[in-house]
């Protein structure tokens, strides 16, 4: 009696285990049939809600040429002609004149020199960052967007009315970023390649090619300003230095990346 009595009790006990395993491995599938429709939805929805965010900031548009070289695809912020022409009409009440740098070559103070006739290129390389032969096109009309615009499509452009690398004073180069997802596939696409300056370190080397000779410079400073802020036009402390500056965020563009690189040799 006693014996057919556990057996019953053991059965139920097995039936309801069976039930309580057989509710949960269905509850489980039920959820993650659920989760594999709402998580891409919510995705979706979510880098929808950022893309949407990214053009409301935008202050110019993306060239029309450009969108269609990379097929509709939202790439990169441009700077915007009412960015250049504030810097240009601020650096035109830059004076240089009778302003001397340091030359670490002659160990004396020279008098900086801006030669908006030179017109040869020149070239940038950044090991530390897989820049290499990155052309620099001189004396770049910066204040008009169809002018640069062309220029930056094979590299970076040297902002005219600013001393050229190894002429002392400070130098001002510049080039577009590109947002992750699209650089991420283009990483050494030259129109975009400065998005690598995010990655530079203090203390690395930078050098530029220019004639015959090898110009090397050492990154001395590396920070994020305004698009307002136009000290980065400003000498520093008397030495020749490399400014360079893109879009910050990368591809967004509503503050600018800015590394500095003093002269070495």
């Amino acid at each position: 009696m006693d014996n057919h009595w556990n057996i019953e009790v053991e059965n139920r006990q097995k039936e309801k285990k069976v039930r309580v395993i057989t509710s949960l491995v269905l509850a489980t599938a039920g959820l993650v049939i659920v989760a594999s429709q709402v998580i891409p939805l919510t995705k979706s929805y979510v880098e929808g809600m950022v893309e949407q965010k990214r053009a409301d900031i935008k202050v110019e548009p993306v060239p029309e040429s450009y969108k269609k070289y990379i097929e509709d695809e939202f790439a990169y912020y441009d700077p915007g002609k009412s960015y250049f022409a504030n810097l240009s009409e601020k650096l035109g009440n830059l004076d240089l004149t009778n302003q001397y740098s340091y030359n670490p070559q002659t160990g004396a103070q020279t008098a900086v020199i801006v030669d908006k006739e030179y017109s040869k290129n020149m070239y940038l390389d950044i090991d530390s960052i897989g820049i290499k032969n990155l052309k620099i096109s001189a004396n770049v009309e910066s204040e008009n967007e169809k002018v640069y615009d062309q220029y930056l499509k094979t590299g970076v452009a040297h902002f005219r009315g600013t001393p050229l690398p190894g002429d002392g004073g400070n130098s001002f180069i510049y080039g577009h970023s590109a947002v992750e997802a699209f650089f991420s596939r283009h990483s050494n696409n030259p129109e975009t390649i400065f998005s690598r300056l995010d990655d530079i370190d203090i203390g690395q080397k930078v050098t530029v090619k220019k004639d015959d000779k090898v110009l090397e410079y050492i990154v001395r400073n590396k920070k994020i300003v305004s698009p307002d802020d136009f000290t980065i036009l400003q000498p520093v402390n008397n030495k020749e230095t490399l400014t360079m500056m893109t879009c910050w965020p990368l591809g967004i563009g509503t503050k600018r990346l800015i590394v500095v690189a003093e002269r070495r040799i």
